[in-house]
């Protein structure tokens, strides 16, 4: 005689496997926004990689922001003629028709004031610490916190964001990294450039 399985053991089986799934879920969701994370740092080490063939290009010339209406991403653009590096993976619905990494004007060249900005690549203090593109809200630039906090994505990356730096180098950075190891740079470049 065949006997099948009772309702309690079913029940048993079906919690197991919730309680599993539970468990495994959160995990594959931390290895999906991993796998962004690498394609999104990779996106950014193409662009330094475009900014700094542009920058040997025209004499070592750091490009502005805006120069007679032309943005900085139009001009390093024919680097890297793929539009698709200028958009990270993890940008939300809306940010996706809009460029997903910001300039940092505040210090590599605003269109307001030559005085605030680098000219030349030997200009830039500490290349190493000071970055050229950050993960923005769909704004072509991004500035200091307490500036334009609203124009920074801090945490799209498990806790953090990634960055292009003026050496060449891109990495990921945990959000109170950033707060007290990119952005204090800029005021003593600031005030030695005044």
């Amino acid at each position: 005689m065949k006997r099948g399985f009772t309702l309690i053991e079913l029940l048993v089986v079906i919690a197991i496997i919730a309680i599993l799934a539970a468990i495994l879920f959160p995990v594959f969701a931390r290895a999906r926004e991993k796998a962004r994370q690498s394609s999104c740092l990779s996106n950014q080490k193409q662009i330094a990689l475009a900014w700094h063939m542009y920058v040997q290009d025209y004499d070592e010339r750091i490009p502005r922001y805006n120069v007679s209406g032309v943005f900085v991403h139009g001009v390093i653009e024919p680097y890297i003629k793929n539009t698709q590096v200028w958009k990270c993976p993890s940008d939300d619905h809306e940010n996706r028709s809009r460029i997903g990494y910001g300039y940092n004007c505040y210090y590599l060249g605003d269109w307001q004031s030559a005085s605030q900005s680098a000219y030349v690549l030997a200009d830039v203090t500490y290349p190493a610490e000071c970055f050229i593109f950050g993960e923005g809200k769909g704004w072509p630039y991004i500035e200091p916190p307490g500036v334009e906090d609203h124009r920074m994505r801090f945490d799209p990356h498990n806790g953090g964001a990634n960055y292009s730096f003026c050496d060449g180098h891109a990495k990921w950075m945990g959000k109170a990294t950033v707060y007290c190891s990119v952005w204090p740079i800029v005021p003593k470049w600031y005030l030695s450039r005044r």
